[in-house]
């Protein structure tokens, strides 16, 4: 065979021909991670605000029950629970305890509710001060 060109043939260096196999994976990779890091970012801030989302209803429950105990009942001092009618998935706690002081109590309200299969709570703690009750 001759290495002389034909005439009208051009000779083309190979590396003009296009992108070589290892180019595209390497471009597919790149592509794909991105992709994925891409995703894993959208997911943690979907699970941010739905974890915001969550805290926020529990502080709104919580000042409601706050308010709801703040009247004396001949219920208190008693532990009690329950659930919300309007919010399914979030229940409550109340749990009372005594104090060094005469009539002074310590009321602690909780929220519970699961996020992503674990329970979690949110609480606020109150002294009240009812001077009638015995321990």
């Amino acid at each position: 065979m001759s290495l002389v060109s034909q005439p009208g043939a051009t000779a083309r260096p190979r590396h003009e021909g296009g992108f070589l196999l290892l180019e595209v994976l390497l471009a597919v990779f790149v592509l794909a991670m991105s992709g994925f890091v891409l995703l894993e970012g959208l997911s943690r801030c979907v699970a941010g605000a739905r974890a915001v989302e969550n805290y926020t209803i529990s502080d709104i429950l919580l000042a409601n029950k706050s308010y709801e105990f703040r009247t004396e009942r001949p219920t208190d001092i008693l532990d009690q629970e329950g659930t919300f009618e309007d919010y399914p998935g979030y229940t409550w706690a109340r749990k009372f305890e005594g104090t060094d002081t005469e009539g002074l109590w310590i009321q602690t309200i909780t929220v519970y509710w699961y996020e992503h299969g674990r329970q979690v709570s949110d609480s606020v703690v109150e002294y009240r001060y009812l001077p009638d009750k015995q321990r």
